[in-house]
């Protein structure tokens, strides 16, 4: 059963307009981390770690384990991805055929099961009475809620009502698109820790 988003609020200027979570802002997997993992010949558990932007401290860890069920039905390909501070998570890999003959590694989402080249690891929650940021079992952007920083002219600062009366238009000012949060990773535990992200035992540095 196909679950049904609410629609999207917009203003009178028809921008989207509400509580929102930039996708930019928050832990993201791409399929390219997953390809990483998944054509190492060693086998072994990679780990993520996402750094804050500001201070550098560590906001989220996690590892990936290649198919640990060892299952080689069609299309049950999964990595799973072992969080801090919840459960255990099974990511499916679906294959796409190129033109020049390879094969692209996507990610399934958890909620819609719809291939994707990235995952997110916060959603958008709703409390009953406000919207908040929550977990997310690595959802595609749209089951998660999240908006690109670019959606409804948040990264354009216009004018005052003056310069607007005045007609100029450079008093706008357009601000950069931010990067994806990427996590940094870290083919063994063992390279984890000596790089200091992570205590010789295994746990957070």
């Amino acid at each position: 059963m196909v679950e049904q988003r609410k629609p999207v609020r917009r203003g009178w200027h028809g921008r989207y307009s509400g509580f929102r979570i930039d996708c930019e802002q928050v832990p993201m997997l791409p399929a390219w981390v997953v390809r990483r993992v998944w054509d190492d010949p060693r086998d072994i558990p990679y780990v993520l770690i996402w750094r804050g932007r500001r201070d550098g401290m560590k906001k989220e860890e996690v590892r990936i384990y290649r198919n640990p069920t060892g299952c080689n039905l069609p299309g049950t390909d999964s990595v799973e991805i072992v969080p801090i501070y919840s459960s255990n998570v099974e990511v499916f890999i679906e294959w796409r055929r190129q033109p020049h003959g390879g094969h692209s590694l996507l990610l399934r989402c958890s909620r819609c099961e719809k291939p994707s080249r990235a995952l997110y690891g916060v959603k958008v929650g709703d409390d009953g009475r406000y919207y908040v940021a929550r977990r997310a079992n690595w959802e595609c952007r749209q089951c998660a809620g999240l908006r690109y920083s670019s959606e409804g002219g948040a990264l354009l600062m216009r004018g005052g009502m003056l310069t607007r009366a005045l007609r100029r238009p450079t008093a706008d000012v357009s601000f950069p698109r931010p990067q994806p949060w990427l996590p940094g990773v870290f083919s063994s535990i063992r390279d984890a820790a000596d790089c200091g992200v992570i205590k010789k035992n295994g746990k957070c540095a």
